[in-house]
C-alpha cells in the first residue's frame, strides 16, 4: 500500500524518485564508430587500394553508410542539387585533387560519442552536363542519437537536401536532421553556454586565458601540476528522460598535445563518464588555408539525463601531470591542416609533445604505429629545453601481410572503441579485418602514466576466417617498412634473467638477418640500440626500443605455436637501412588454416641512449641510464623488475598484463605488491557506486585515481598509480559511508 501511494505521489510531482548514479550512464550500444567499408583510399604502396569511398557510420544500435566519392548516401532517399541562373544542378561527385593537403573529404572529429566530415570540392551540373562554378561543401555530423548533413555554398543560391524521409531548403546553407531525438535537457554553468544548432548539442567555451611560462619551455614548468575544474549543472524537468549533447571548445593558450578531461561529481570526485578528446594544431601556410585547422580543442560529452532529476558537474582538465606523476591521454588529433586528413591518434606522457602516434588507416607511411618519441628527453639539438618536444624514434605495425604475388594487404573496417582517455592509464580499441575477410584483428592499446620511461602496452587478437598463404607475414612489427627513424644495428634478445645472444644487424635491403627465432623464456626480451649518433637525421631521436613478450597463446597451421622473432632490413632512400623486429610464425608452417588464432600481450620501451638528455625526476631510472644507456640492459632491466609479486588478499584477480582485481561481494578489494618498476596502474573492477569508495596505499588515503565506466558490466573501475620502486605496497579499495568515513 505505501509502495503504490507512493508511485501515485511521485506522478502528482509531489515527490521525486532519486535517479541513481548508473541512470545517468550510457548503456552498451551507446556509442558511435565511423570507418572505411573497404579500406582507406590511396594507402601508400598499395596495390589494392579500394575504387569505392564508402563510409560507415554507427550511431546507437544503427548504422548507415555514405559514398563520398558520388557523395550519395546510400540505402536511403537522397537528393543533393541547387538552383542557379533559372537552372538545376544535381551533384555528381567530388573534384579530384593531386596535392594530399587538399584531400577532399576531411575527418574533422571522431570518436566515442561524435564524428564530424567534412566533403569539400562537390560537382554540381546540370540536365546537359554543365558544370557549376561555385564552391560547395558537404558536412556529416553523427551523434549516438542524432545524424545531421549541412549543405553549404559561398554563392546566393537556392540549396535542396533530401536524407531518408526529410527534406529541406535554403540559400547559402541548409541542414537536414535525418535522426534526431530531443536532447530537452537544459545546462547552466560559471562559464558561456551556446546553443550550437548545426551540431545539435550545447558549447561550454572554456576560459581564452595566457598562461605564465617564465622559463620560455615548451610546456611552463610552474604548472606541471596544474589541474583546473568549472563547474556546471545538468538538469531534466520534465516527465520523461532525456539526454544532453555537449562539447567543450577552447581554441587558444591549452597544452595541445597533452591533457585529459575528467567529468567529476560536485564533490570533485572523477564520476566515470567519458569525454571524448579531438583536437588539432595543424597549420601550412605555405600550402594554404583550410576550415578547421588550426589549434583548437572539442571535448564531446553526451548524457543520459533521467527523469525530474538534476545533477552538478565540474569538468577537470588535467594537463601534465596527475598527483605528481606525469599523465597518460589518447586523443583523436585531426590532420587538417596537415594533410591526408584521416584517421590519426595521439598518446601523450605528460604534455611535452607526442609520445606515441597510431594512424588506424595506415594511409601516409603504411603502418599502425607512426611516431614514437622517448619520455621527458631532450630533443638532440643544440640548445634544448625540458619540457618540450624529443626526437621521433617511430614506426612499427600489427598484421603485416605480403601475399604469395608480392601484394601488400590492407586492413578494412578500421574502427576504434575508446574505454579510457586517461590520466592514470589509456585504453583504446582498434579491430579491423583483411580485405577479403581472410583474418580478423584485434588491437588494444594502454599507455600508462609514468615519470621513467615510455612504456606501451599492446594486446592482440588475431583469428583465421580462411586459408592464407604468403610471401610475408609478420604478427607485430617494430620498426615498419616505411617508417623506421633510428639508425640502429645492434640487436639483443633474451629473458627475464639474462641475455642470451647479441650481434650486428646487416645492411642488407629487403633481406632478413635470422628468420623465426624461437622468443622463449620467462618474460622474453628483444632489444635495438647501439645507436649510432652521428647518423642522425634532424629532428630523429637519440633512443633504443625493444619488445618484451608479456604472454603468448597460438594455434598456427592447426597446431599450438610458440613465439618467434625476425629480424629484417629496409632501406627507405639510398642507404638508409633500418633494422625491423617481427614477431614471424614459426618454421615449417606455409599457411594459416580457419581457426587458428594469436594472443599475446607485448610491451613496447623505449629509453634515452643519453643519460644526460633524461631529465625526469626518477633517480634510479637516471643512475641506470648512466651506466647501460644505448645497450641492451634497460630493455633486461624492465623485463625482470616488470615481473613484479600480485597477491590478492582480498577479491578475485582478473587476467591481464595491467593488474587487476575484482572486488568482492561487500566492495572490497585488498592486494599486496613486491617489486616492479616505477609507477604501476592497479584496476579494481565491479563498482556499483563511482562515490562510495576509498583507496589507500599502506593506509595513507590516495588523493587522485581515474574512474571509468564499463557498459558492458553496468559498472564501474577505479585505476590509480602505484610507486612500486620501493618496498612492498598493500592497496585498499575499502566502501565508505555518506559521511565520508570508511566501514
Amino acid at each position: 500500500m505505501m509502495i503504490l501511494m507512493r508511485l501515485w505521489l511521485v506522478m502528482l510531482g509531489v515527490v521525486r524518485l532519486t535517479a541513481s548514479p548508473v541512470d545517468w550512464m550510457p548503456r552498451e550500444d551507446d556509442g558511435t564508430q565511423m570507418w572505411w567499408q573497404d579500406a582507406a583510399p590511396k594507402v601508400m604502396n598499395s596495390p589494392l587500394s579500394p575504387e569505392s569511398g564508402i563510409l560507415c557510420f554507427r550511431y546507437g544500435s544503427k548504422q548507415l553508410r555514405f559514398d563520398t566519392r558520388n557523395v550519395l548516401l546510400l540505402e536511403d532517399k537522397w537528393d543533393c542539387s541547387l538552383f542557379f541562373g533559372g537552372q538545376r544542378y544535381r551533384c555528381t561527385g567530388i573534384a579530384e585533387v593531386k596535392d594530399e593537403f587538399f584531400q577532399p573529404v576531411r575527418f574533422v572529429e571522431c570518436g566515442k560519442w561524435f564524428h564530424r566530415v567534412v566533403i569539400d570540392g562537390l560537382i554540381f551540373a546540370d540536365e546537359k552536363g554543365r558544370a557549376f562554378a561555385g564552391k560547395v561543401g558537404l558536412e556529416i555530423s553523427v551523434w549516438t542519437d542524432r545524424v545531421a548533413f549541412r549543405l553549404t555554398c559561398g554563392e546566393d543560391v537556392e540549396l535542396h537536401l533530401t536524407c531518408g524521409e526529410k527534406s529541406g531548403k535554403g540559400k547559402t546553407s541548409v541542414m537536414v536532421e535525418m535522426v534526431s531525438l530531443a536532447d530537452t535537457a537544459k545546462i547552466t554553468s560559471e562559464l558561456p553556454v551556446i546553443r550550437d544548432e548545426s551540431l545539435g548539442c550545447y558549447q561550454i567555451r572554456l576560459p581564452e586565458k595566457a598562461w605564465s611560462n617564465a622559463a620560455g619551455t615548451y610546456y611552463p614548468q610552474e604548472h606541471l601540476d596544474r589541474v583546473d575544474r568549472w563547474r556546471f549543472r545538468v538538469s531534466n524537468e520534465a516527465e520523461m528522460p532525456t539526454v544532453a549533447r555537449l562539447m567543450f571548445t577552447q581554441e587558444r593558450h591549452l597544452p595541445i598535445t597533452g591533457f585529459t578531461p575528467m567529468i567529476c561529481d560536485g564533490q570533485g570526485r572523477p564520476t566515470g563518464h567519458l569525454v571524448q578528446i579531438s583536437k588539432n594544431w595543424h597549420r601550412r601556410p605555405e600550402k594554404g588555408h583550410l576550415p578547421h585547422e588550426g589549434t583548437w580543442f572539442h571535448g564531446c560529452l553526451w548524457l543520459r539525463v533521467p527523469a525530474k532529476s538534476s545533477c552538478d558537474f565540474s569538468l577537470q582538465m588535467v594537463y601534465a601531470r596527475y598527483g605528481g606523476v606525469c599523465a597518460a591521454s589518447h586523443a583523436q588529433l585531426s590532420l587538417i591542416g596537415w594533410g591526408h586528413n584521416q584517421f590519426w591518434d595521439q598518446v601523450a606522457v605528460g604534455s611535452f609533445g607526442e609520445n606515441v602516434c597510431f594512424e588506424p588507416g595506415r594511409v601516409q607511411r603504411r603502418c599502425f604505429m607512426t611516431d614514437v618519441r622517448p619520455l621527458m628527453t631532450l630533443a638532440h639539438e643544440a640548445d634544448a629545453k625540458p619540457w618540450g618536444w624529443a626526437g621521433n624514434c617511430g614506426g612499427g605495425d600489427a598484421l603485416l601481410w605480403i601475399d604469395e604475388k608480392g601484394r601488400y594487404q590492407p586492413m578494412k573496417g578500421t574502427r576504434s572503441t575508446v574505454s579510457a582517455h586517461g590520466p592514470c592509464l589509456t585504453d583504446v580499441h582498434y579491430t579491423e579485418d583483411s580485405l577479403g575477410g581472410e583474418i580478423s584483428s584485434r588491437i588494444d592499446v594502454s599507455v600508462p602514466a609514468g615519470n621513467d620511461h615510455l612504456r606501451t602496452l599492446f594486446r592482440l587478437r588475431y583469428d583465421v576466417k580462411k586459408t592464407i598463404r604468403w610471401k610475408r607475414l609478420s604478427f607485430f612489427q617494430l620498426g615498419a617498412d616505411y617508417y623506421n627513424e633510428t639508425p640502429s644495428q645492434r640487436i639483443a634478445l633474451g629473458d627475464r634473467y639474462a641475455v642470451a645472444e647479441e650481434w650486428t644487424s646487416p645492411n642488407r635491403s629487403g633481406a632478413y638477418d635470422r628468420i623465426s627465432m624461437p622468443w622463449k623464456g620467462e618474460q622474453p626480451w628483444v632489444s635495438i640500440h647501439g645507436l649510432n649518433v652521428a647518423d642522425l637525421r634532424p629532428g630523429r631521436a637519440a633512443a633504443s626500443r625493444g619488445l618484451i613478450l608479456r604472454s603468448w597463446r597460438a594455434i598456427l597451421g592447426g597446431k599450438v605455436a610458440s613465439a618467434h622473432l625476425s629480424t629484417f632490413c629496409s632501406e627507405w632512400g639510398k642507404g638508409n637501412h633500418r633494422t625491423c623486429l617481427e614477431l614471424s610464425p614459426p618454421p615449417g608452417v606455409s599457411e594459416l588454416q580457419p581457426g587458428d588464432f594469436v594472443e599475446a600481450e607485448i610491451e613496447l620501451v623505449v629509453f634515452p641512449t643519453e643519460a644526460t638528455a633524461y631529465y625526469g625526476l626518477d633517480q634510479e631510472f637516471a643512475a641506470m641510464l648512466q651506466l647501460d644507456a644505448n645497450t641492451w640492459r634497460p630493455v633486461q632491466r624492465a623485463s625482470h623488475r616488470r615481473a613484479r609479486a600480485v597477491k590478492i588478499v582480498r577479491g578475485t584477480r582478473i587476467d591481464g598484463d595491467v593488474p587487476t582485481v575484482g572486488v568482492d561481494a561487500e566492495q572490497r578489494a585488498c592486494v599486496e605488491i613486491t617489486g616492479g618498476l616505477g609507477h604501476v596502474p592497479l584496476c579494481f573492477v565491479g563498482l556499483k557506486s563511482p562515490d562510495s569508495h576509498d583507496l589507500r596505499v599502506n593506509g595513507q588515503a590516495i588523493p587522485v585515481w581515474q574512474t571509468d565506466w564499463v557498459a558492458s558490466s553496468q559498472a564501474w573501475r577505479m585505476v590509480l598509480c602505484v610507486d612500486c620502486s620501493n618496498a612492498m605496497k598493500t592497496i585498499e579499495i575499502l566502501p565508505r559511508n555518506n559521511s565520508g568515513v570508511r566501514k
